[in-house]
């Protein structure tokens, strides 16, 4: 009797951790690019890179072969910005980290030189998916 419940606590010890690993790999992101300069750009790159339960990881590239100045917008769905920085870098490699929001269901990256000569926008969509593990105490 005593292997008997010793084995269901492990199983179900194993059944928690894979339910938790699963809610914490379950957000889906994608990018679509909108570069209205040159659509064959192959410049800048917006990866998601991945998630914990508070926080969405994203990694922004971009490769600023002139050396000017320009500047990366983290846009909200409604067009608010959650991060403006102006940079100047030759290879500019950044990760961001966002809270992740119940309510937030897209992202924008924009980078954008000071004079307009060049612009790319990535539209970030994802969901969020909880699940929950539902035990029972049967005795």
């Amino acid at each position: 009797m005593q292997k008997q419940t010793i084995n269901t606590i492990a199983k179900r010890f194993l059944l928690g951790n894979l339910v938790a690993v699963m809610f914490i790999l379950s957000a889906n992101a994608t990018t679509v690019s909108k570069n209205e300069t040159d659509p064959s750009s192959k410049n800048v790159e917006v990866k998601y890179v991945g998630t914990t339960a508070d926080n969405l990881f994203f990694n922004v590239k971009f490769n600023n072969e002139t050396g000017k100045s320009f500047r990366v917008f983290v846009l909200d769905e409604n067009g608010e910005p959650l991060f403006q920085e102006k940079y100047s870098d030759k290879l500019f490699d950044k990760r961001f980290m966002l809270k992740s929001d119940q309510d937030l269901s897209k992202l924008t990256f924009m980078i954008q030189t000071n004079n307009g000569s060049f612009k790319e926008i990535f539209d970030v969509k994802f969901s969020t998916k909880i699940t929950a593990e539902v035990r029972s105490n049967n005795k």
